[in-house]
């Protein structure tokens, strides 16, 4: 018994932890309830008038309370039984009426409420990760966050909507419940008393179907990551003739989520009928007693207890309703606890931006005993202490893994440092307000990421609003003119998901022109011609050294041949500084970079 209400407890629980995350969808909700009152109210008005309407029938004026045909026969005085017989079934049908009205009121109110509610929750989820740290998707795999939006939002919804069910459901029970107290409370506490033990004897049911809600709910991860990866990766599904092992990984995937759905299904077919079942066998079990108990020895009117059968029998069903409602409820707790897990990712940044418009870099960036530690414990960087001046290029060197991708990360704002402080011209670059900060750096990646869109958008991307002159300078800084010219549609050819239809060197300069076209004081290149052939990458230095000049670069390179003009370097070794000065004052201190360089020689 104990279990299943603190189950009961912690479904409704979760339910309520969404509230805030309804937005507008409140109005509705107490529209909805308000609808439901005014069902329960004229539900009432129906039923008590039954009352009186079996007395006329019966034939008696003190079997039952006549207080409505006492007023009535006020009103309408002098008038047969017949007459009065006739007025209380048309009340009736007019109360039925009006039930059903604000029942469809209230269905109305709740199946927009119940979009609005998906709207919100997507919503809010969408801003919750857009404003994440990069931690969140780093151990998070793709397809978990698509299976969240496009499965377990639709899932929470539907508790969402079955809740507000449940409540209205429980609103016309609790007045049939205080009618059969008004009549009989001894019969009544059986009553309660009976529903609270089918509530316990069904307990492992509810049970059953919340394991196999939450299995469920892995699956759908499980199920959305495998499509997500076979299809991310389909060149190396192909290249490696794996085309059968992805086959059979989602096929048992997919039997697996088959199995947990189709074991939800039998638990949610045991319901109904279990609870159907017990709820008639107690309800007649009480009447039976009733009857030897209470009507026999003259305890009870006869018309009482048909009186208290009528309103059990109209009671019965919404508890059956009910208890089913409540199986599908606990199946459903799976997806709202995922949805709320995701809710609840924290925000980046933890300490808040400043409210300072940065203008551009003036004098110098200087990191000062700059360190980052992931928040797995590893160390990627490590007292970091180097200046930048304002128009000069700086190179960061290294082996894979030492940190030069960390530093990049910290200075674009998307890590905060764990230690030390990073300023520009004196100032903590974090007093500085995000849009100016990224409206004044600009990044150019090894792997520069394209949307699904027009050659033109993916270079407007979050600067929309930049000239027609500003986009043309942007394009021929990028060596794209000649591009743009061989394209059917010119700057409005689509350029396909990631880029797929245009050359690895186009999308580079294509990420070029992106980071340009708003005329950045700071440009971060990393290792941004790894990739290329000697002719692409010809072209891209090309664009590179058009994009670097007059503003403040600096430059992430396996390639060592790209930086030999830097006019700083800094080496890092394993998360820290090693060395750093120029390229001939670093090889002529025959180092840590001296040896790279000859390596590369060799």
């Amino acid at each position: 018994m104990t279990s299943w209400w603190l189950q009961t407890r912690d479904v409704w629980r979760l339910l309520m932890r969404l509230r805030p995350y309804l937005g507008a969808g409140r109005g509705l909700l107490i529209a909805t309830l308000v609808s439901s009152l005014v069902m329960v109210l004229f539900e009432g008005v129906g039923v008590g008038l039954l009352v009186p309407l079996l007395s006329l029938l019966l034939g008696g004026t003190n079997a039952v309370p006549m207080r409505p045909i006492q007023w009535l026969e006020r009103q309408l005085p002098n008038h047969s039984p017949a007459f009065y017989v006739g007025v209380c079934c048309i009340a009736i049908v007019s109360a039925i009426a009006a039930k059903n009205v604000a029942s469809y009121v209230a269905q109305l109110f709740a199946a927009r409420l119940k979009q609005r509610v998906s709207i919100g929750l997507r919503r809010a989820l969408f801003e919750r990760l857009q404003r994440a740290g990069l931690d969140v998707f780093d151990q998070r795999p793709a397809g978990e966050i698509a299976n969240m939006f496009l499965v377990e939002t639709f899932r929470t919804t539907v508790a969402i909507d079955a809740s507000v069910g449940f409540v209205q459901r429980l609103s016309i029970a609790l007045f049939y419940v205080v009618a059969l107290f008004y009549i009989s409370w001894p019969l009544t506490s059986l009553v309660v008393a009976l529903g609270v033990a089918i509530g316990g004897t069904l307990a492992f049911v509810y049970r059953r179907l919340g394991r196999a809600g939450t299995r469920l709910t892995d699956l759908n991860h499980q199920l959305s990551s495998v499509l997500e990866q076979s299809f991310a990766g389909v060149r190396v599904v192909r290249v490696t003739n794996s085309q059968q092992r992805e086959i059979d990984r989602f096929a048992a995937v997919s039997a697996a989520q088959s199995d947990a759905e189709e074991s939800t299904a039998r638990a949610q077919a045991l319901l109904f009928p279990l609870t159907e079942t017990l709820a008639v066998l107690g309800a007649m079990l009480i009447v039976a007693c009733a009857y030897v108990f209470l009507v026999r020895p003259g305890h009870m009117l006869s018309s009482y207890l048909l009186w208290y059968g009528f309103v059990l029998l109209r009671l019965l069903p919404l508890l059956n309703q009910l208890y089913t409602m409540q199986g599908h409820l606990f199946y459903l707790a799976g997806g709202i606890r995922e949805v709320d897990k995701w809710l609840a990712t924290p925000m980046y940044p933890e300490r808040p931006f400043g409210h300072v418009e940065f203008q551009g870099l003036r004098r110098e960036l200087r990191f000062e005993r700059v360190s980052y530690r992931y928040t797995t414990g590893t160390e990627a960087l490590r007292d970091a202490d180097f200046v930048v001046t304002a128009g000069r290029t700086l190179a960061i060197v290294g082996a894979s893994g030492s940190g030069k991708s960390t530093l990049a990360a910290l200075l674009l704002r998307l890590r905060a440092p764990s230690a030390g402080r990073i300023s520009v011209d004196g100032m903590d670059y974090w007093n500085v307000t995000p849009e100016s900060w990224h409206r004044a750096i600009a990044l150019v990646e090894q792997d520069a990421f394209l949307f699904h869109g027009t050659l033109k958008e993916n270079v407007l991307y979050g600067w929309q609003h930049a000239s027609p002159d500003a986009l043309d300078r942007a394009i021929d800084a990028a060596n794209l003119r000649d591009m743009v010219a061989s394209l059917p549609d010119g700057v409005d050819t689509l350029v396909g998901e990631r880029g797929a239809m245009v050359s690895g060197g186009q999308r580079q300069r294509i990420a070029i022109a992106r980071a340009i076209v708003r005329d950045p004081s700071i440009l971060i290149l990393d290792e941004a011609t790894s990739h290329l052939d000697s002719v692409s990458e010809q072209l891209v230095q090309q664009a590179l050294a058009n994009a670097s000049r007059g503003r403040t670069t600096i430059v992430i390179a396996h390639r060592l041949s790209t930086i030999r003009e830097a006019d700083w370097i800094v080496v890092l070794e394993r998360g820290a500084i090693v060395e750093q000065g120029t390229w001939e004052s670093l090889q002529a201190a025959q180092g840590t970079f001296d040896r790279l360089v000859r390596g590369l020689t060799t």
